[in-house]
């Protein structure tokens, strides 16, 4: 009975290894087998009707992501017509010595802002414009995706926190602290990678990137502990980035033409800030919301982040004066957004039927009379899984989260869900969806691709490893 219960997530896994059918088709299926599982098969007694309000619920406790993806992808859009997002330079422009602020803080900081790869495609831009080899380009861009748990303003994260019932502010600044170390171990990293495509990273070098990194580890951990989510991230690695820059770039980082490209981010960054601390604009923002029962949170579509991606988007469009940006941009917006849309929709209502029939529950008794205390290990490594197949946060935290729900509770239960967000995230870069994006763009064979994940295996084993003994020792001090 075990084995039914749990082919919901293996024919996901499965099809998505396979490569038989595309994401959407192979949710689609998951979810209708597990319908039918809950339905006839499950642990406890449940209607066929309950479970049409279970789905529906879980498309709900979807809409906020659907939205800030759709908009999201809006806001970079409009910044590629307008001229203002960052783009691949000439070669001569980039000298090689910027690579680590392209790949370490410029590429995760338009993946925070506006998430689903772009920071990926901004980074191997860069990159290659820097005259290197595509291989190495593939493995240097996927440090982008370091930040990932605040990518797209934190939206993956707080859909994980929905699923387990949890408000996001208990897991951002735990995820800080996992992904703090993990920081550390990814220069070492990233540093051996650039030494591959025959860069010297000399001491003076180091000390910058190492410094760089200590700062952002710090304002990590502060900002998840005193911001919201959708702030925390870019409040974070926003002043790293823009120390950097100074740096290299001195004066003319603060020149018209330089402020004019950077304008939308800015104003992002206000609008967020206005909008999530004051506290008289945040309740007035916050009603009405709406909910459709069935324990599903509720949801203020005044309060959404994806009402500031717009007018962010409106008003770096006045700053550039390129007013036909805002109608163009919306069908390229569609385009790439519905197929992320539903695969988002149909993840979550799988974990909602998991978790509300009482799948998740079953699965994890009997991990925990097979494994005991070590039952909670296997979540970080459902959340790895899941990103890496489906190139999503929110894919990772819609298969570890019913587990981690079930295998813990109380104090324990944060931090194990958080080493699964933080390995599920960094596993996104590693996914078929971000190399066959790369592959396109840097022209590169699939012998490329087994050598740049060859070169980041190291990356990975750094997170598995970190989210594992995260999850061992809150197992030991904390239950």
């Amino acid at each position: 009975m075990l084995f039914l219960w749990v082919s919901p997530v293996i024919l996901f896994l499965v099809l998505m290894a396979s490569r038989a059918v595309a994401a959407v088709p192979a949710a689609a299926f998951s979810l209708t087998l597990a319908i039918v599982v809950a339905v006839g098969f499950g642990p406890i007694d449940i209607a066929p009707s309950e479970i049409a309000r279970i789905v529906l619920a879980g498309a709900w406790v979807a809409l906020p992501a659907v939205l800030v993806i759709l908009t999201g992808l809006y806001f970079t859009q409009v910044l590629d017509t307008a001229g203002s997002r960052p783009a691949q330079s000439p070669a001569t422009a980039l000298p090689a010595r910027h690579l680590g602020t392209i790949c370490l803080f410029l590429g995760p900081f338009v993946e925070t802002a506006t998430g689903f790869g772009v920071g990926y495609v901004v980074a191997i831009g860069a990159v290659l414009a820097a005259g290197i080899a595509p291989a190495t380009a593939l493995a240097l861009a996927a440090f982008s995706q370091m930040l990932v748990p605040w990518g797209a303003l934190g939206i993956g994260t707080q859909i994980s926190a929905a699923i387990i019932g949890m408000p996001v502010e208990m897991l951002g600044w735990r995820i800080a602290l996992i992904t703090a170390p993990m920081l550390w171990l990814t220069l070492l990293v990233y540093w051996r990678i650039v030494r591959h495509a025959g860069i010297e990273v000399d001491a003076a070098r180091k000390r910058e990137d190492a410094g760089s990194v200590l700062a952002l580890s710090l304002l990590l951990v502060a900002t998840n502990v005193l911001l919201p989510i959708e702030l925390a991230g870019l409040l974070a690695i926003g002043p790293v980035l823009l120390f950097r820059l100074w740096r290299q770039e001195g004066a003319f980082l603060f020149s018209a033409p330089a402020i004019r490209r950077a304008a939308p981010y800015l104003i992002l960054i206000v609008l967020l800030a206005v909008t999530k601390l004051s506290p008289g604009i945040r309740a007035l923002l916050a009603t009405p919301a709406f909910t459709p029962g069935q324990g599903a949170p509720d949801f203020a579509p005044l309060a959404s982040p994806a009402n500031v991606l717009v007018l962010a988007a409106i008003l770096g469009c006045f700053a550039h004066g390129r007013w036909a940006a805002l109608h163009g941009a919306i069908p390229g917006a569609l385009a790439k957004g519905t197929r992320a849309s539903i695969l988002t929709i149909l993840l979550v209502a799988l974990a909602c039927v998991i978790v509300r029939s009482g799948i998740a529950q079953a699965v994890a008794d009997a991990l925990r009379s097979g494994m005991g205390d070590h039952a909670a290990l296997v979540v970080p490594v459902l959340g790895s899984i899941g990103g890496y197949l489906t190139g999503s946060n929110t894919g990772a935290g819609s298969l570890a989260m019913p587990v981690a729900e079930s295998v813990a509770s109380g104090a324990v239960l944060p931090w194990i869900a958080g080493a699964a967000i933080m390995a599920g995230s960094v596993f996104t870069a590693f996914s078929p969806v971000r190399f066959a994006m790369g592959q396109a763009i840097a022209r590169a064979s699939a012998q490329d691709s087994r050598i740049a994940l060859y070169l980041l295996l190291p990356f990975a084993l750094c997170a598995s490893s970190i989210a594992i003994l995260a999850v061992f020792l809150a197992q030991r001090l904390l239950a």
